[in-house]
Parts: structure tokens; C-alpha cells; sequence
């Protein structure tokens, strides 16, 4: 069983194409064959109904694939050969062999070509040179103008073909490439966002030297991500917004750790200012994205509308919500979730961070948050992320707590004060 199962795993593919060119190739010619409807060979409107098919099944389709990271290439196999059953149908009502149609035949073929698998292509060729053969029968050697004909539109679906295929080929390669930076760059942020507690920890002890030795190590990996994504944007034809996104928030991660430092030197490592919580949340989960995306999982928030200021501490703030949304991502399942709702009670601020993982273990609940303490030791984990946010919200004059969910589930809670001055 496990030998068929294998044989019939043909894999999936991330790079297939998402655009709707199908579609509006196809709504061109429909208006070809609507201008030359007084053509005796074109059977109206069963033609139409086949266009309809068409540009349905292919809209269809790629409205699935935005919605998708990847997609079986089982899904891309029967979505061609549907086309080239369609496509096929619309010869037969428009004159076959002689149907000005034939050109159609070109939308399986590039779609094919663009997978970047030679053995697709040379399939959806062959399947279309003999469509486009049989119509052409009886095939007349004597006639010189029908074999010509024939032979143009064969030509036309090799040298199409290879000319998309070389192409998708020369893109498979850079995309590749970076991806491989993409996911160097992702490793260095998330090496940075650790190091951003382990420093948070370092300067609650007063640590100076180690202080200043981790600030240069933090610089040292922001400003790799810095020039990393600036290298991807620059080889990219159409720069990723995420690329740019992320030399933004890096290069601001940058200053405010020199001005942490610099406030801390001078004793004063917290600044508070008065705020909407919206801002710091909103970066948060903007750097914690690419993490979730890996895992197939959601970050949701619901954030209730006309919260009131509240007297904090952003960068530190913000620094508690990757926390808690990184810790949750780590013990999510694949396509699992996590929940941020923030609401305003009384002259209070209500946080709570939930997702659909396996919830804290018993011991953590009746023991609380202690530093160096982490389930995830194996994994790289610290045990220092829960710990430095509690810190955050009893510095904010709040307080953190943990529970689990009725359904399952970690669930933290955070209160903090509404400023009222």
C-alpha cells in the first residue's frame, strides 16, 4: 500500500503561476468569435458555452491558489488536461482543422511550461499536437498549404514551449537562490529577537560589560538583516514588501537598542510615554508573520475600537506582545492559530494572547513563570520570554497571568492601568 501511495505522490509546488493571463486570453477570444459570429463554422452558442467553461474552471483555480502556499501537482495535472478537453471542444464547434481557434492551445502549454518540468511540457505539447493533428485529418501530402498549416501550428507549441520553459527555468534558479537568503535572513531575526531577552535579562542584573558586548552582537545581526533583505529586494524584479518591511523594522530595532542602551547607562531603562497599544501590537505581528506563515498558522487580532492611551514603555511593550505571540507559535500545530483580543474595562487595559496548542503543563500553573524554566530546551528555548514579560507588564503597573483555555489551549492574560493624566 505504501508502495502505490508513493507512486502516486507526485509532490506539490509553491511556484506555480497565480495570475489570470487564462483569463483574459480567453475573454479575448470571445470576442474574436463574437466579431466573427456570421462565420458559418462557428456553432453558436454552444461555443460560448465552452468559452464560459473556460475562463470559469481557470478563474476558479487561481482564486484556489491565492489562497494556497503550495498545491498538488495532481490538482495542476487535472486542471490541463480539463483545459485541453475544453479548448478541444471549442475547435470542434468552430470549424476544427480550419478553426482559427488552435491558438488556445497555448494557455496548457505555458502553464505547463512555467512549472519548470520538463516532463509536463513535453506532455501537454504532445497531447496538443495531436489534437491539433487529428483535426487536421484527412491530411492531403499533396497539399502543400494544409501541411505547411499543420506544421506551422506544431512549431508553434515546441518553440513556444521551450522558449517558457528556459525562462521559468532561469527564474526557478533565482527564486531559489532567494529563498535561501530569505530563510538566512529569517534565522538571523529570530536569533535577534532572542537576543532582544536575553539582553532585556542581562540589563535587569546590571550587567554593563555584558551589556555593551550584546549590544554589539545585536547591532551585528540587525544590520545583517539590514543589508541581506536590502540584496533580496535588489535581485528581485518586483522587491517582496516583506523584505522591505523587515529592513525598516530591523533598522529601528537598531536605534531604539542604542537608545536602550543609552537610557540604561543614564538609569532610566524604561521611558514612558502615553500611547494607543495599536502600534506596538501592529509591529509585533508584522515580525512574528514569516514565522506563522511557515507553520500555516493564523495570528488573529480583535482589537476593540476607541481603546483609551495607556502609559507605557512601546518598545518594551512591543517586546512583550513577540513573546507571547512566538511562544504560542511554538507550540501550535501545523495551520493552527493564535488569538490576540484587547478590550478596555474600567480604568483597566485587558490583553490576552490564546492559541489552539497543547496548553501549559500543570506544573507551570502551579508553580508560575520562572526564568530559565522553558519546555523547549531542545528547541533553542530559553525559559526567559514569559519571564522578562512579566517584568513588562509589573513595570507598567500590571500584571501577567497564565491559564488554559476551556477548550485547550495556553492562554495569557496581561491587565495593565489606563493612563488618566
Amino acid at each position: 500500500m505504501s508502495i502505490l501511495s508513493g507512486l502516486l505522490d507526485r509532490g506539490r509546488v509553491s511556484n506555480f503561476s497565480r495570475n489570470y493571463y487564462e483569463v483574459v486570453f480567453s475573454i479575448f477570444t470571445v470576442a474574436i468569435a463574437y466579431f466573427y459570429r456570421d462565420n458559418p463554422r462557428i456553432v453558436y452558442p454552444t461555443i460560448l458555452y465552452f468559452f464560459l467553461l473556460l475562463m470559469v474552471s481557470n478563474l476558479a483555480f487561481n482564486q484556489l491558489l491565492r489562497k494556497r502556499v503550495s498545491v498538488s501537482l495532481w490538482a495542476i495535472d487535472f486542471t490541463l488536461i480539463f483545459n485541453l478537453c475544453v479548448i478541444t471542444g471549442v475547435l470542434y464547434y468552430s470549424g476544427g482543422g480550419e478553426s482559427y481557434f488552435w491558438v488556445l492551445y497555448l494557455l496548457p502549454i505555458f502553464a505547463a511550461a512555467m512549472l519548470g518540468r520538463l516532463e509536463d511540457v513535453a506532455g501537454v505539447v504532445l497531447l496538443s499536437s495531436l489534437a491539433t493533428a487529428l483535426f487536421s485529418r484527412p491530411l492531403r501530402m499533396s497539399d502543400l498549404a494544409e501541411v505547411m498549416s499543420l506544421l506551422v501550428k506544431l512549431s508553434v507549441f515546441i518553440v513556444s514551449a521551450a522558449a517558457v520553459y528556459r525562462s521559468a527555468n532561469a527564474r526557478k534558479k533565482a527564486e531559489t537562490a532567494l529563498q535561501s537568503k530569505r530563510r538566512e535572513v529569517e534565522a538571523m531575526t529570530r536569533e535577534l529577537m532572542t537576543k532582544d531577552t536575553e539582553l532585556a535579562q542581562t540589563a535587569s542584573a546590571g550587567e554593563v560589560g555584558q551589556l555593551v558586548s550584546g549590544i554589539m552582537h545585536d547591532l551585528g545581526n540587525s544590520l545583517s538583516v539590514i543589508l541581506l533583505s536590502a540584496q533580496l529586494a535588489d535581485e528581485d524584479d518586483a522587491p517582496d514588501k516583506k523584505d522591505i518591511g523587515r529592513i525598516v523594522k530591523a533598522a529601528q530595532f537598531s536605534r531604539t537598542l542604542i537608545a536602550n542602551a543609552l537610557n540604561i547607562v543614564r538609569g532610566r531603562e524604561y521611558v514612558f510615554e502615553p500611547g494607543d497599544i495599536r502600534e506596538p501590537l501592529e509591529n509585533a505581528v508584522q515580525l512574528v508573520s514569516y514565522a506563522a506563515m511557515q507553520k500555516g498558522a493564523a495570528v488573529r487580532t480583535e482589537v476593540q475600537p476607541g481603546l483609551p492611551r495607556i502609559n507605557m514603555s512601546k518598545v518594551h511593550i512591543e517586546r512583550l506582545f513577540i513573546n507571547t505571540l512566538f511562544n504560542s507559535l511554538s507550540f501550535v500545530p501545523q495551520h493552527g492559530e493564535v488569538t490576540v483580543k484587547v478590550a478596555a474595562g474600567g480604568n483597566k487595559l485587558t490583553i490576552e494572547i490564546a492559541d489552539n496548542g497543547p496548553g501549559f503543563p500543570e506544573s507551570m500553573l502551579k508553580d508560575g513563570i520562572k526564568a530559565f524554566r522553558t519546555t523547549r530546551k531542545a528547541a533553542g528555548g530559553t525559559g526567559l520570554g514569559l519571564h522578562v514579560c512579566v517584568q513588562i507588564a509589573e513595570k507598567h503597573g500590571g500584571k501577567l497571568a497564565i491559564a488554559n483555555g476551556p477548550s485547550g489551549g495556553s492562554v495569557v492574560k496581561v491587565t495593565l492601568p489606563v493612563f488618566t493624566g
